[in-house]
């Protein structure tokens, strides 16, 4: 088969698929905006969003539009130049969150398009108005992810199938399309996640020398914000610190924004979590690991004795998986992306959201009852393997979806 995927920030969601579809001898393409991602056997090909508005000044309000218009434009002109060389794609696989699906079944009408979506937004009930700390500055904040999902409908309307990783994130899109879209996780790979009961690391060049000898409560986002609950995390720092004179924390996570809004100009997230903070922290025992290559990301887990997971009902995840596969200790936040993973008292503990010092409780529990833990993450790690391994449990899947046979390379 001859195999087309997108995303701006190839290879996303996709990686594990294309290399795997590439290995088995079909035909693997791939188009985004970065310039060099490298997998075997996959023909990459980048594309320019075409010039528009600039959405930092007054554009900035169609800025949901206007900058998916721009990649629309952009990757259909490409795909265009690539139907011209030849390219008559088979399956046509497009992450919707950018807008780069709207005009592809246009220029390869006989391929089978296949949206994956992330999530739909909404005004009420989901992640805009969970967290009254932080409520939403204006209404237009409402009218642009009104405009998002627009563009998500739009990718409806060109699509033959839908796909999307959970069933919260399915059941975030309106009940008359929620039956049109499948349930598939993208999967992790299992093999490579081992637990290592000897993990020892150091962290920064010249921080601790951490390992399994003294607890260690590991805290991971992709940047240090609201979305995924770091300031519920700083207000129980003091808390956790008091647990054991030993216990330390790692946070691992940048100082930008993924998901929530901006912090106040001039300061980071970071530093706004740190003033709200009630009682004194000793800084020494907390280390802020940044952004780590993905193998000390995972040697960070692999020695930590209580791992935390918070999240506003939003996307769930991969570190959430990930920790399970490591035989973590988890403790999460009890809310519905979460809750459709970890079963309380069995693969995890959970906490309300909003209540640092039930966060800080379930922690002292794992650190009290190190055989009740342990065999909780066992059964984590049973579940990760049962229900999120790539190879066994949803390549098959994925490859029945897809309709992609599995080729003999050569």
């Amino acid at each position: 088969m001859k195999i087309v995927f997108v995303h701006q920030n190839f290879p996303g969601q996709f990686g594990r698929l294309a290399s795997i579809f590439a290995a088995e001898g079909h035909q693997v393409f791939a188009l985004g905006t970065v310039k060099t991602p490298r997998i075997p056997g996959v023909s990459y090909h980048a594309y320019e969003p075409v010039p528009g508005p600039d959405p930092a000044g007054y554009e900035n309000r169609f800025n949901p539009v206007t900058a998916h218009l721009r990649r629309a434009y952009g990757v259909a002109h490409l795909a265009r130049r690539l139907k011209e060389g030849g390219l008559e794609p088979d399956l046509v696989v497009v992450n919707t969150g950018w807008g780069e699906s709207l005009f592809l079944k246009d220029v390869w009408p006989n391929a089978r398009h296949v949206a994956y979506f992330e999530y739909y937004y909404a005004a009420k009930g989901q992640d805009v108005d969970f967290d009254p700390e932080f409520p939403i500055r204006n209404e237009e904040t409402i009218w642009r992810l009104r405009l998002r999902n627009a563009m998500q409908l739009a990718a409806f309307d060109v699509a033959d199938a839908a796909v999307t990783p959970t069933r919260f994130q399915r059941d975030t899109f309106p009940a008359y399309l929620r039956d049109r879209i499948a349930i598939i996780h993208d999967g992790i790979d299992i093999q490579a996640l081992q637990p290592d009961p000897g993990a020892a690391m150091r962290v920064g060049e010249n921080g601790p020398h951490l390992s399994r000898a003294e607890p260690v409560v590991t805290y991971a986002t992709r940047h240090i914000e609201p979305m995924r609950g770091s300031h519920v995390v700083f207000r129980a720092l003091p808390g956790l610190l008091d647990l054991d004179p030993r216990l330390r924390v790692v946070i691992i996570g940048g100082n930008s924004v993924s998901y929530s809004a901006r912090p106040p100009e001039g300061t980071t997230w970071s530093d706004v979590f740190r003033s709200r903070i009630a009682g004194p922290v000793d800084w020494t025992r907390v280390h802020f690991a940044g952004q780590l290559p993905y193998p000390q990301f995972i040697r960070v887990l692999q020695l930590s004795a209580v791992h935390l997971y918070l999240t506003y009902p939003f996307v769930l995840s991969w570190s959430l998986i990930e920790a399970m596969a490591l035989e973590c200790r988890i403790v999460a936040s009890a809310t519905p992306p979460v809750e459709e993973v970890i079963r309380p008292h069995e693969t995890g503990l959970l906490f309300p959201f909003f209540d640092e010092k039930e966060l800080v409780a379930q922690v002292h529990r794992v650190l009290q009852n190190p055989g009740e833990a342990a065999a909780m993450a066992r059964r984590a790690r049973v579940a990760a393997v049962e229900r999120f391994d790539f190879r066994t449990a949803t390549l098959p899947r994925w490859r029945e979806f897809l309709g992609v046979p599995a080729a003999r390379s050569g």
